[in-house]
């Protein structure tokens, strides 16, 4: 048997309730491990990956977007569940300094979408291996850092998403509370001059792209892409 993890928080969001079923249609329990809530489902084998169960991980882990602090753990993070408490006192010092970098803040992602053919030949001569492939990569991390130097806040990470769909990139802050609306008023006049791409901010939501990696002493983790992981920020 396993638990598996779906986040760490300090303290569960007033009136919390879980969804009905986590993953596999396994009920979902918060362990207490000594001022640490580990949020878990009992599972013999964690599924694959797929857009259902993804989703399920994702419903869990929006329901605490309004804890105080909370590190969202990837899909597929499973413990055996008499190695929890020493899997969390493991990891303790990660998840302590993890807990206080987001403590206070979500995760804001902002989308770049290919508006125009330009855009979209410039990718795709990128996933041909063009030697021109480095052209569209660039803008787009040059739009990417100019939204950051805007927004003025410190942590962010650029998201590159491959030629699936119309989202070329996303941009992932961690903004605290209060700043919400200073944050949106500063990346408008960015938004607003972008040129073949449109600029769209989406959030608030727990801050997955800012976990610290933690070690893992189970082989029952089943790796995941982190940007499929994160589809309801890039996709």
């Amino acid at each position: 048997m396993n638990h598996y993890v779906y986040a760490i928080v300090d303290r569960l969001p007033a009136r919390w309730r879980p969804p009905a079923a986590g993953i596999g249609g396994a009920l979902i329990a918060p362990r207490r491990l000594h001022d640490l809530i580990v949020l878990v489902s009992v599972l013999d084998v964690v599924p694959p990956a797929n857009p259902r169960t993804l989703a399920l991980h994702n419903d869990v882990i929006a329901t605490l977007v309004d804890a105080p602090a909370i590190l969202p753990l990837r899909y597929g993070t499973a413990v055996p569940a008499l190695e929890l408490p020493d899997w969390v006192a493991a990891n303790r010092g990660r998840v302590a300094a993890g807990l206080a970098a987001v403590r206070g803040c979500v995760e804001m992602t902002v989308k770049l979408l290919r508006l125009d053919s330009a855009i979209t030949h410039q990718l795709a001569r990128r996933d041909r291996g063009d030697r021109t492939d480095g052209v569209a990569e660039r803008e787009l991390k040059a739009l990417a850092a100019a939204l950051a130097e805007r927004a003025a806040v410190r942590q962010w990470r650029y998201h590159p998403s491959g030629s699936a769909g119309n989202v070329a990139a996303a941009v992932a802050f961690l903004v605290p509370r209060p700043d919400l609306p200073g944050f949106l008023a500063r990346i408008a006049p960015v938004a607003s001059h972008a040129v073949g791409v449109a600029v769209v901010p989406t959030g608030p939501w727990a801050p997955s792209s800012f976990v610290p990696q933690l070690d893992q002493v189970s082989p029952a983790r089943v790796p995941a892409d982190p940007l499929v992981s994160a589809h309801r920020r890039v996709g």
